[in-house]
């Protein structure tokens, strides 16, 4: 398994899914579209500058980030499609998947192996 979180632009995003979605018919031939192989949080557009509030009132809006934010808990190698939309925030982020914070850590420390969030927790049982 491998917790990963990206970035991209909706276009980019619009795309992508499609390689790791599947639409099949409910019992009501109605079709229902679910992720393979995967769970996959969407974040949305983050903000890069939080709001400036007084006294109830917005002084200065939230400055959101132009690239739509996912994390996506592989349960199999994911697609190489992704690879150049990874993203690596402190973990851990703004969200995690409960119990497989060290499934990110793992990755962020084979890329920042001298960051001081670096001390692999042992995993959740």
């Amino acid at each position: 398994m491998k917790f990963l979180k990206y970035e991209f632009t909706p276009t980019e995003w619009a795309t992508l899914r499609k390689l790791i979605e599947q639409t099949t018919p409910n019992p009501d031939g109605e079709p229902v579209t679910s992720f393979v192989d995967c769970a996959v949080v969407e974040l949305g557009f983050l903000p890069i500058t939080p709001a400036v509030i007084k006294d109830m009132e917005v002084i200065t809006p939230a400055v959101l980030s132009d690239k739509w934010a996912v994390d996506i808990l592989f349960y199999t190698e994911p697609p190489a499609e992704f690879t150049p939309f990874e993203v690596w925030p402190d973990p851990m982020g703004i969200h995690t998947f409960s119990g497989d914070d060290n499934l990110y850590l793992v990755g962020y420390c084979a890329k920042f192996p001298d960051s001081p969030y670096c001390v692999i927790p042992d995993p959740v049982i």
